[in-house]
């Protein structure tokens, strides 16, 4: 149908933006670390300057993260447990059988009355932004359980201690409270990302900052390899390891 085309042309650019915003917040992560820091090094004596280009990146991460946060909120309420949140078979889902999953859900209703001008969100655009969740959640949900398993030649956080480098002793969250705690300490990150200075991060936040960058960096890889099979052509994330 039409409509369903149309839902689906939306979620495919909502799936291509997620990915483009991992993508950006890794890179930005990457030259700061790799040009800004050193391992135990000096945090700066002067104020930290704000880059407007890198305010505006994180930003991003942090709206995304609002996502994520949503979207699991509703898959806790719907009872719907991560580990069936597999990137490809939410894609899947809520790409090709958004009406099923909604029914499923509890989420469809009416068909919304175009005619109606109440200055709100009419219910196709609400359940619009809902599926726009799901696919947030669904996406940062594989990320981290597929994070402890990054093959050591996509690892590019510069400070990693394990040779070679590798993010096997960051678990994967098997409850939904410890995933709530990796969203919220991600939340965190990006604040402090945007108001700290980074050596300062380096020396005193590492273990979360490390899963912040992975987190990011497993995202975009993950995002590059399933924007082939949905005729999406993006660059991947240039190595930058220092």
């Amino acid at each position: 149908m039409q409509d369903t085309g149309m839902h689906d042309s939306a979620s495919l650019h909502e799936f291509a933006r997620i990915g483009e915003v991992a993508e950006t917040t890794t890179q930005l992560l990457a030259l700061g670390l790799q040009h800004h820091t050193t391992f135990a090094g000096r945090p700066r004596d002067t104020a930290r300057k704000v880059d407007p280009v890198e305010q505006f990146v994180l930003q991003q991460a942090r709206d995304l993260m609002a996502q994520v946060r949503e979207g699991f909120v509703l898959s806790v309420r719907s009872a719907q447990t991560p580990n069936k949140a597999e990137l490809r078979f939410l894609l899947e889902r809520v790409l090709h059988d958004w009406r099923r999953l909604s029914e499923e859900l509890g989420l469809q209703g009416g068909q919304p009355d175009p005619s109606a001008s109440t200055g709100q969100p009419n219910e196709g655009q609400q359940l619009e932004r809902l599926r726009h969740q799901l696919l947030a959640f669904g996406m940062a949900a594989t990320a981290l359980g597929t994070l402890p398993r990054t093959p050591t030649e996509e690892v590019t956080f510069p400070y990693s201690f394990g040779k070679p480098p590798t993010y096997c002793d960051i678990p994967a969250p098997a409850t939904p409270a410890a995933m709530l705690q990796r969203i919220e300490e991600l939340e965190t990150m990006l604040w402090k990302l945007m108001a700290s200075d980074l050596q300062e991060l380096v020396n005193h936040a590492y273990g979360p900052l490390r899963r912040t960058y992975g987190f990011f960096e497993v995202s975009a890889r993950l995002a590059n390899q399933e924007a082939s099979r949905f005729g999406i052509k993006r660059s991947r994330v240039s190595k930058m390891r220092g």
